[in-house]
């Protein structure tokens, strides 16, 4: 042995590992701790994700034991809204469900997002429903079977309250979507409806009979807003929604049908019956193809959109002409309140359109999803995007 405590043939390896640093201890005490960060008196607004949880606690979440601390949590404090993101909810232990269930109750607005839910928690909703006060559920990337699906219908057609419902990218095909759809109809509150992303499972999808859904369920005219984004609608599947555009007693407000295939024609059937209805006040068509001629047939029925006050046209692949003719639509009598062009091609023309709008403040910066600038190697002025 040398002088040192270590011994002559050192070997680093051999040496003992630090032991790793222990989880701090998950408890109602710590949940409220947390909710004071990112809320404000009286503390009612609820937020739970995973991934934010598994980095402060520094251990992965348990699906049992840390579940029932939220649920606890919950049963404590009523909470105005609850945000609930990532979580996988077992069926290993029924009364959890249950009183999970009975948590969201008093709950206004519960947004529980990127969930896994057995059926049986879909039971338990149903079984609460005339008891809930919700007025918006989001269900944004929760798979859905058929028999979630079919108890959500029902769970529709008994809540009082519900105002708002967020189905999007839950994993709907063109066969149960029918059942939300009639679900929203017969609903007694229902306005907003969002189902984005649905499925054709093993066939492509059938937008003509999604297309024959929405006619049936717009002529109810109990719809207030309708979000169909990702859905491979085409023009001719515009056409129905075009015809409620175009009746004046139509409740219809806004329409979000971005990243579809609907083209020039399917502008053209959107933007001519707005203009004879003239109640829609939010359109968006970003990421929809409509080209050069579909941006043409916007600059002609924009001025007589007597309520639009959004307008979202970005990446449709418009030449300059066509968005110079929108962008000198803004000089005439026109309502909107939010223009968004970006992604589209410019020119010098389209910079100097903006920057005579933008001097003379017949459009203002909040308005506008472009600027200008000079460009000193172009020794000219050009479009840049303003965020």
């Amino acid at each position: 042995m040398c002088e040192l405590v270590l011994p002559c043939e050192y070997n680093p390896k051999a040496c003992p590992r630090p032991l790793p640093e222990k989880s701090r201890l998950f408890t109602i005490l710590l949940l409220y701790c947390w909710q004071r960060e990112y809320d404000e008196r009286p503390y009612r607004q609820f937020q739970f994700k995973r991934l934010l949880f598994e980095e402060r606690i520094g251990r992965k979440y348990h699906c049992i034991r840390d579940f029932r601390i939220i649920v606890n949590y919950l049963l404590r404090r009523h909470q105005l809204s609850v945000k609930i993101s990532s979580l996988v909810v077992s069926n290993w232990d029924a009364g959890l469900l249950k009183d999970f269930a009975r948590s969201l109750i008093p709950v206004w607005y519960i947004d529980l997002n990127l969930m896994r839910f057995p059926h049986e928690f879909f039971v338990m909703l149903r079984l609460n429903a005339k008891k809930m006060n919700v007025s918006q559920l989001s269900l944004e990337g929760t798979p859905l079977t058929d028999d979630d699906v079919r108890i959500l219908r029902e769970f529709l057609l008994v809540s009082r309250t519900l105002r708002r419902l967020n189905v999007s990218h839950c994993s709907l095909t063109q066969y149960n979507f029918a059942l939300i759809a009639d679900g929203v109809h017969k609903s007694p509150g229902v306005r907003r409806l969002n189902a984005g992303r649905l499925l054709g499972l093993s066939l492509s999808l059938d937008t003509e009979k999604i297309a024959s859904v929405l006619g049936s369920l717009l002529m109810q005219n109990t719809l207030w807003s309708l979000s169909l984004e990702h859905c491979e609608l085409t023009a001719q599947d515009m056409i129905p929604i075009a015809e409620h555009l175009a009746l004046t007693t139509s409740r219809f407000r806004r329409l979000r049908i971005a990243c579809n295939k609907i083209g020039p024609d399917g502008a053209f059937f959107l933007l001519r019956g707005m203009s004879i209805g003239g109640m829609l006040e939010l359109l968006d068509i970003s990421h929809c193809s409509i080209g050069t001629h579909g941006g043409e047939w916007v600059a002609k029925y924009l001025t007589s959109c007597r309520q639009l006050r959004t307008l979202l046209l970005n990446n449709n692949d418009m030449k300059p002409e066509a968005v110079n003719l929108i962008l000198l639509a803004m000089k005439k009598r026109c309502k909107l309140d939010r223009l968004t062009l970006y992604g589209n091609h410019f020119d010098s023309r389209s910079a100097m359109i903006v920057r005579r709008l933008l001097d003379a403040e017949v459009v203002l910066h909040s308005e506008l999803d472009i600027s200008y600038t000079y460009d000193e190697a172009l020794h000219d002025y050009r479009v840049v995007p303003w965020r």
